[in-house]
């Protein structure tokens, strides 16, 4: 129960279990159905097993990298929910794990990153007054007015973002960081195009007008 309740996937447990005191060769990564054919005594090390939270994590994540979106999704909406966070009104959920699953080490971190996409974002002021400066301000009515009608795929919109940054004589960490504040809270994330795609044009025109205002 408890490694449930701090994000690891059964199949990374078992896998770790499986592995811990026992070998086949060198192989790291395997089913039950593997370990069940390829198990065998004589395997068993003769020393102490160690416990390794670091091997164990790296499992979790490659699972979690493997781990089909849509299972990531439910298990994504019921720790939202032991946050106090209804994410069910957010249909691009298995989107968001798509871009977030390569990132983190446990259920409990995509989460976390999964929470700025199923609320009303309003980034910390600090954050605010640190990367809205005029000139960002100016850019970012720029890309407002043309993300009103481009297509909302990540092409489309990278060209609007490159077009905005070209019309004000930026580079792209200038305008994409402060951008991430505005959208998700955070300087950090997945390429900006992409998530501005995952986000939707409701949103994304929502969080910018509101701290354009």
């Amino acid at each position: 129960m408890q490694y449930e309740e701090e994000g690891y996937l059964p199949e990374a447990v078992l896998n770790y279990l499986a592995r811990l005191g026992w070998s086949h060769g060198d192989d790291e990564t395997f089913s039950m159905e593997q370990f069940c054919a390829w198990f065998e005594l004589d395997h068993i090390t003769a020393s102490a097993a160690q416990f390794n939270t670091e091997k164990l994590n790296w499992l979790n994540a490659h699972y979690l990298k493997q781990a089909d979106d849509a299972r990531l999704a439910e298990e994504t909406l019921r720790r939202l929910a032991r946050q106090g966070v209804d994410g069910r009104g957010f249909t691009d959920l298995p989107r968001v794990m798509a871009l977030y699953k390569g990132r983190v080490a446990n259920l409990n971190e995509l989460a976390d990153a999964a929470h700025a996409f199923c609320i009303a974002l309003h980034p910390a002021p600090e954050l605010v007054q640190l990367h809205l400066t005029e000139p960002v301000r100016a850019a970012l009515r720029t890309l407002s007015a043309k993300l009103a009608d481009v297509a909302w795929e990540a092409p489309a919109l990278s060209l609007a973002i490159k077009e905005t940054l070209a019309g004000h004589a930026m580079k792209m960490p200038q305008l994409a960081i402060p951008l991430r504040v505005v959208l998700l809270g955070q300087p950090q994330s997945p390429a900006i195009d992409a998530v501005l795609e995952v986000l939707g044009r409701e949103r994304v025109q929502e969080r910018i007008g509101r701290l354009l205002a």
